[in-house]
């Protein structure tokens, strides 16, 4: 596993790393840290941060390199990515009503939205721990990836997993039509598509995790994922990319992924199929 951590010379470069060590931790990776300084007078504080994140990696026995250069962020992480091959990018997203402009967090979608790569956005205002995992498994291609990588990076982090799965609310058109009720458990037992893939996740998730669990919500997936992450008090959501849905699909459900990225107040980690 190799793992490119990105941060610049702003106030929350610590939650940055802080979180991106635990990460890199869990997973085992062997990781470059890229900081990006908008200016030189910066330059000394942003070194001694990566110095420091480095030197934790390497008390876990893990490999690591820092590269440390100024200019603008956009080009020289998407120039990083082109060059090396990286399994996970992880980057922090700057928080307030500044955020759709800021130039890392424009970096960070660009990446969700466009990398190859799966990409960790660093976001919120929580302490950098990583104690428990949601799973999103509602309306994205690949879904077997996030499963296995929430489990992945639950075991290595001795950290709790829940699975979640958001059944859609019935269609007005459709009122007429009988309401299903399903319970978890009736959908688990049930033979369809749906509920062998979650017999599947619930079984992957169990034989890696500590401890876990299976859920289940009803509604717009992108909500019922984000209320599902805060009411459980997740460290972190993990999800497959819906990227590559297009046409109708795009234009009734929109894009999943893009709208819990952007809306989430923790970090997302969205899992991509390498080529």
């Amino acid at each position: 596993m190799k793992m490119l951590l990105c941060t610049i010379s702003s106030e929350r470069r610590e939650r940055t790393l802080g979180f991106g060590i635990e990460v890199a931790k869990a997973l085992a990776a062997e990781t470059t840290i890229l900081g990006v300084a908008d200016r030189e007078a910066n330059i000394p504080d942003l070194e001694r941060s990566l110095n420091q994140a480095a030197a934790l990696l390497r008390d876990a026995g893990l490999p690591v390199q820092v590269h440390l250069t100024t200019g603008p962020a956009e080009s020289i992480v998407m120039a990083e990515l082109d060059e090396w091959s990286y399994d996970l990018v992880a980057i922090g997203a700057l928080g307030g009503k500044r955020s759709r402009r800021a130039i890392l967090d424009s970096v960070g979608m660009r990446l969700v939205e466009r990398a190859q790569n799966s990409v960790l956005l660093i976001k919120g205002d929580r302490p950098p721990a990583l104690s428990r995992v949601l799973i999103a498994i509602s309306g994205t291609e690949h879904g077997h990836l996030p499963v296995w990588a929430g489990a992945s990076l639950a075991c290595g982090a001795n950290a709790e997993a829940t699975v979640l799965h958001v059944l859609s609310n019935m269609p007005a058109m459709y009122t007429g039509l009988e309401k299903m009720e399903e319970t978890l458990d009736e959908l688990l037992q049930a033979d369809t598509e749906l509920a062998r893939e979650m017999r599947w996740a619930a079984q992957v998730v169990k034989a890696e995790c500590r401890i876990s669990e299976v859920k289940l919500r009803r509604g717009v997936a992108a909500d019922e994922i984000l209320k599902e992450g805060q009411e459980g008090d997740y460290d972190v959501i993990v999800l497959g990319s819906s990227r590559y849905a297009g046409g109708l699909v795009r234009a009734l459900l929109g894009d999943l992924t893009r709208t819990v990225a952007q809306r989430a107040d923790r970090p997302v980690l969205v899992v991509r199929p390498m080529d």
